[in-house]
């Protein structure tokens, strides 16, 4: 028998550590458009430091649904944050970041789609670059937010409570 508790009050264990290492992470993947072309993966990475950090940190086992709210609320604070400093840094220098690798992303992908697709997505692209900063972009950004930290956040937390098993039951 060991002296360790089977079971550990979750109010002995902030989240802070998590939040933060996962943030910085979802932070920093997500600032870069890259993101978009890979989908939710910088958001799953980032919810799996978060969850990972916190199972080590408190050496707990957590609940699915734990493991993947603490993700998810990382993704959360850090997509929100490199969504500000992007559309700062748009607004004030008229300059989106990596928007050029992203465009020549899209162009070699309508470049090799068959003509009527690839015509339709090539004039998208022409779309993307006029557009400027109003409310209908700060609300797709928004429902973007949200939706790719839930999703990623999910993933990313689930991985890494089912992965890490060992120690008390942190409830």
């Amino acid at each position: 028998m060991s002296d360790e508790p089977d079971i550990v009050n979750l109010d002995d264990c902030p989240m802070k550590p998590g939040l933060v290492a996962g943030g910085a992470v979802a932070f920093v993947l997500t600032v870069f458009p890259m993101s978009y072309a890979l989908c939710c993966l910088p958001l799953a990475l980032g919810g799996f430091v978060a969850t990972t950090t916190f199972v080590i940190k408190y050496k707990v086992r957590l609940e699915l649904k734990y493991g993947m709210k603490i993700a998810m609320l990382a993704c959360l604070l850090g997509f929100v944050a490199s969504t500000v400093v992007y559309d700062l840094v748009w607004l004030a220098f008229d300059y989106r970041i990596g928007f050029e690798w992203y465009v020549s992303f899209l162009t070699g992908l309508a470049e090799s789609a068959p003509p009527p697709s690839g015509d339709r997505l090539l004039e998208s692209i022409e779309l993307l670059r006029e557009q400027s900063f109003g409310i209908g972009t700060f609300v797709q950004q928004i429902f973007t937010v949200i939706l790719a930290s839930g999703i990623g956040g999910a993933i990313g937390g689930a991985l890494a409570t089912v992965l890490f098993k060992k120690g008390a039951l942190a409830q």
